[in-house]
């Protein structure tokens, strides 16, 4: 299908004028402020680009392409896709090369394969020092690592080298303990290296207490949290947990927990004294059936999905809930590496119920990708492959995922730089 442009032809004024084509695709009719105007479009066909690359005595007289460093080439705001010149592109558009994004707004074809402003790869730091320090004031972090989003755009953050939950208010990078406390221990008020987060519509906050070997809730308000999962100590039957990497709770209020050494996931109802198995638990392996050092998990409980990021076999395992316990492989499962369909020690994952793609903590390669579902690679979202520090563009190791509730902003938790990020997405 030819691309058009649309012209304006005013009776009265005898003018004619080609309005700048900002879609390759669709645009929408705006009415005319002439009474006497004629609306048209122009047809662009590939034919009309013949010229294009060749010297300018070929495109002399063209109304479409025009002479630059002596060859012919595109108009303005336009670029050549390989057999016309098609408008460029805006923010968010979908690209491939540099040239295909509006250049005249400073956008470029960001990691993201998105039109943008390359200021967008650069995360503002809303929990933590910027500069990557760690600490244990109020305004410090040390090695965060899960992440939820309150209601209220609270952001929870697990504080594991502090041994508590830190909840930031919009707008302040000076937190509140939650849960938890600034010493070590296993009383009802306190957890030993937290990890595993999630926090429901009412504000109480679900705790992997992870060398505890225990799940406790905090209820709104509360100073002391209740156990609801695990033993309290170190076990591998059902009504154990052997270490916890990962948490999230769907809307029944069942507790699904990753664990470290049985290398499984297990499902814990309200009130139960045991889980039960919906993944892994037949040793560590990379069978559809095996895990090795499950990490985050995320739901899509519309689809009775359960994602998991399956750490030590560089993937990320999807399995529906109340069926198998046999997982497929929807992104990754490569072998360690940099590329863009491999992880090295993938730590969470993250759903959008926006868009349907899954967002990972890639953690070795100190980046976020994301995966549209079938894709057979990612793109870059957060960070810079294989490169670590502390600058805004730069991440070190990062370990947990939270999307804000409008899925406007990416919170990583950049557990090198015992800080928060926010990454704004298009």
């Amino acid at each position: 299908m030819a691309l058009c442009r649309t012209f304006d032809f005013d009776i009265a004024s005898n003018r004619c004028r080609i309005f700048q084509g900002d879609s390759a695709t669709t645009g929408s009719i705006i009415p005319s402020s002439s009474l006497h105007s004629i609306i048209g479009s122009i047809a662009l066909e590939p034919i009309q680009f013949t010229s294009y690359g060749q010297p300018c005595s070929l495109c002399r007289d063209s109304r479409y392409l025009q002479c630059i460093n002596s060859t012919c080439q595109c108009q303005p705001n336009t670029y050549f896709d390989g057999s016309i010149c098609r408008s460029q592109k805006l923010l968010g558009d979908v690209c491939i090369n540099e040239t295909d994004c509006r250049i005249d707004r400073n956008y470029t074809c960001l990691p993201r394969l998105q039109c943008g402003p390359l200021s967008l790869q650069n995360g503002t730091t809303v929990g933590g020092y910027s500069d990557g320090t760690a600490g244990s004031d109020n305004n410090a972090l040390s090695y965060p690592d899960a992440l939820a989003v309150g209601m209220d755009s609270s952001i929870y953050v697990a504080d594991p080298g502090n041994n508590r939950v830190m909840r930031l208010r919009e707008g302040s990078t000076t937190g509140t303990i939650v849960a938890g406390s600034d010493s070590w221990g296993n009383d009802a008020n306190q957890l030993d290296y937290p990890n595993g987060l999630y926090v429901d519509a009412l504000a109480n906050i679900y705790v992997g207490d992870s060398k505890n070997y225990r799940v406790m809730i905090w209820r709104n308000g509360s100073s002391r949290g209740t156990q609801v999962a695990g033993a309290g100590y170190y076990g591998e039957t059902l009504s154990e947990i052997a270490e916890i990497l990962g948490l999230t709770v769907d809307s029944h209020r069942n507790i699904y927990i990753a664990e470290k050494y049985t290398h499984r996931v297990t499902k814990w109802a309200p009130g139960a004294r045991s889980g039960i198995l919906v993944a892994g638990g037949n040793g560590e392996g990379p069978n559809s059936d095996q895990l090795s050092y499950p990490g985050g998990l995320s739901l899509d409980e519309a689809h009775s999905y359960l994602y998991i990021a399956d750490s030590g076999n560089n993937r990320i395992q999807r399995i529906v809930l109340g069926s198998s316990t046999n997982a497929i492989t929807v992104a990754g499962g490569n072998g360690a590496g940099s590329n863009n369909n491999q992880f090295n020690s993938p730590s969470d994952v993250c759903f959008s119920k926006n868009i349907g793609a899954i967002y990972i903590a890639d953690q070795y390669n100190n980046r976020v990708t994301r995966w549209y579902i079938g894709a057979t690679s990612g793109v870059t979202i957060a960070g810079m492959d294989g490169y670590s520090g502390a600058s805004p563009v730069l991440l070190n190791g990062p370990c947990g995922l939270a999307l804000s509730l409008n899925e406007s902003f990416l919170y990583v938790a950049d557990s090198g730089n015992s800080r928060v990020q926010r990454f704004m997405m298009i």
